[in-house]
């Protein structure tokens, strides 16, 4: 297995918008509990860690490829991203249901 580190430049562009939701709701967000960090770096490695296997599964089995069979690191950053950001709109919707 190679690990890709030379992606395309629309990365960039993907990564800015999973940070910018990310910081959108962490931002908009009223009551932020303490400890909530260490929380949401579990989730996200919780999350990147489902992905991977879900990658490592998906490549195994032929559903999808990387030629010639590179796994991008980006992806990686990316779903630790999201599993970051799906943190902060659960927080989000949460607070407003309890309004």
């Amino acid at each position: 297995m190679k690990i890709y580190t030379d992606f395309p430049p629309g990365w960039w562009v993907i990564l800015a918008i999973i940070c910018s939701i990310y910081l959108i709701f962490y931002f908009s967000r009223n009551n932020k509990r303490k400890g909530e960090v260490g929380i949401q770096l579990i989730l996200g490695f919780v999350v990147l860690i489902l992905a991977f296997f879900i990658e490592f599964v998906a490549v195994s089995m032929g559903i999808w490829n990387y030629v010639p069979g590179n796994w991008p690191v980006v992806l990686w950053v990316a779903y630790f991203g999201v599993g970051l950001a799906g943190f902060q709109i659960h927080m989000k919707i949460e607070e407003i249901i309890r309004k």
